[in-house]
């Protein structure tokens, strides 16, 4: 049990190291040395762990994007379809804003035609999609969420307003002219309303709420 234990906290270690590593040089820049340095471990367990450098960076994408599926599996919370759309709308823009090196990282792997993120995406997207389905659909049987929503093209442009926030915070600040910090909490809170008043004027059902 002491020598799982040991395994799992040089694992978590390397994998630590490995995150804020590869958010800063990307998978070209970072080197198996510095990364285990940071970990404070031979890097030969790298090698025994992981297999290489690339099966490395591929467990800390797949690591993130679990944590991303765990916002999901939160937000099944009970109430309408409204309030789950809202609930998985407000835990993904938060960990987007507590998690800048997955933000980063996804900077990179766009860089490089996401091709790593593909091999994983496949696996998350048959693990999300059901449960997506299912709570659209529950909306349109509360007639609050309108018919015919192309799910794909709603995960696009909700992932996009909320990474966008984000990714491009340094080029998007002069807009408030250093009224606040884009990433104060006010600042935050009021992103967030603005994400979630844009999404539901696209999905709703005005003509049956109107009635």
């Amino acid at each position: 049990m002491a020598k799982e234990r040991n395994a799992e906290e040089s694992r978590n270690r390397i994998i630590t190291a490995a995150e804020e590593i590869f958010a800063d040089k990307g998978l070209d820049g970072a080197r198996v040395d510095e990364i285990a340095a940071a970990a404070q471990i031979n890097k030969r367990m790298i090698y025994h762990y992981f297999g290489g450098k690339e099966e490395l960076y591929i467990e800390v994408m797949r690591n993130n994007y679990n944590k991303i599926l765990e916002t999901l599996h939160r937000a099944n919370i009970r109430g309408n379809a409204l309030n789950k759309v809202t609930q998985f709308i407000k835990n993904y823009f938060y960990f987007l804003a507590e998690n800048e090196k997955f933000v980063r990282l996804i900077h990179w792997e766009a860089l490089h035609g996401g091709r790593y993120s593909r091999q994983i995406l496949t696996d998350i997207s048959k693990a999300i999609m059901p449960e997506l389905m299912q709570l659209l659909e529950e909306g349109v049987q509360e007639g609050s969420i309108r018919e015919n929503l192309d799910i794909r093209h709603l995960i696009i442009s909700i992932n996009a307003i909320n990474m966008m926030y984000f990714s491009r915070q340094d080029v998007f600040d002069f807009m408030w002219e250093q009224e606040q910090d884009v990433t104060a909490p006010k600042a935050l809170e009021e992103r967030l309303q603005h994400i979630l008043d844009f999404t539901f004027n696209g999905i709703l059902n005005h003509k049956a709420m109107e009635g």
